[in-house]
């Protein structure tokens, strides 16, 4: 029996296809096949039904998943406090949202170079919606995206939270004092995309005053979301840390409301539960940068588990 047995075996059983597991693992088809094949030889058992593309598995495949989560656990423990730390290598395919892209993620990218050389990342910034679907897909080891996640499939761990707030171009007219929903219902809004957390977020701050905003542009963008909102064209949601320069030099201001805007919680996800070696460097790196992170209020729970395993 070999640990790359037991890994093609368990990422079929948590991915639900040997397509998957394969693109996960990037290795041919062919190969998580044998390994399965393998295993099944081994231990004189049938561990896959094949349903259409799907696998699912048997009752002693189910019965063998726990072993081998934990079997896969011992190894990347061993690898990472005991092995050198520049003996540790592999690709790690991760996924952000544009907040974090532009604040903390380069740290990161920087501090895994210099901490881990032998680690080949790369990244994605991309929707928390598409990142889901990505994680579950097996395209993402893990994503560092808007909370909170509710899918049982995924083990999430709570990183903290931003606060949010309204913020308008310096020539765009507004009452004065404080803000509410109905004070706001015919200023264009500038959020994220229909159907995003952070899109989400701005239609419930609006429906605490009984209200739906008449006007709404989409942007995946923070930057441009900015940019947008510098020109005039809105308001635009994001952290008050983000833009500091531009409050500073007069061009963006924020927009004092009440109710305040909710916070937005930032939650890391891992498909299966059971972070290999690299993912868990990768995951600890970026709680150490995260510890010192201005925009982050960092979560005394730190720990939010959805997914068993």
């Amino acid at each position: 029996m070999q640990l790359k047995q037991l890994e093609a075996f368990y990422w079929i059983a948590r991915l639900g296809s040997f397509h998957a597991a394969a693109r996960h693992l990037r290795v041919a088809q062919p190969s998580i096949s044998a390994r399965v094949r393998e295993l099944e030889r081994h231990l004189g058992i049938k561990l896959f039904e094949r349903v259409g593309r799907a696998a699912r598995p048997t009752a002693k495949g189910r019965e063998l998943l726990a072993h081998a989560a934990r079997m896969i656990e011992i190894a990347g423990e061993i690898a990472q406090r005991v092995g050198e730390r520049d003996a540790l290598a592999g690709r790690v395919r991760f996924g952000v949202t544009s907040i974090p892209a532009v604040t903390w993620m380069p740290r990161v990218m920087r501090r895994l170079a210099q901490a881990y050389p032998g680690i080949q990342a790369e990244f994605v910034v991309d929707s928390s919606e598409s990142m889901r679907d990505q994680l579950l897909r097996g395209d993402l080891d893990i994503a560092f995206l808007a909370g909170p996640i509710l899918d049982p499939s995924l083990a999430t761990r709570l990183l903290g939270r931003t606060t949010m707030a309204w913020v308008a171009g310096a020539g765009l007219s507004l009452p004065g004092g404080a803000l509410g929903p109905a004070d706001l219902v015919d200023v264009p809004i500038i959020t994220d995309v229909r159907g995003s957390f952070l899109h989400g977020l701005a239609i419930d701050w609006f429906r605490t005053g009984g209200v739906e905003p008449r006007c709404h542009h989409a942007c995946s963008s923070l930057q441009t979301r900015l940019q947008l909102a510098r020109d005039g064209l809105g308001l635009a949601i994001a952290p008050p840390t983000m833009t500091a320069r531009e409050l500073a030099e007069g061009t963006l201001r924020m927009v004092p409301t009440s109710p305040s805007l909710p916070s937005l919680d930032y939650v890391a996800a891992i498909a299966g539960g059971t972070p290999g070696p690299v993912v868990r460097a990768l995951l600890d790196l970026a709680l150490d940068v995260l510890a010192a992170e201005p925009n982050l209020t960092i979560s005394v729970a730190t720990h939010q588990r959805t997914a068993a395993g």
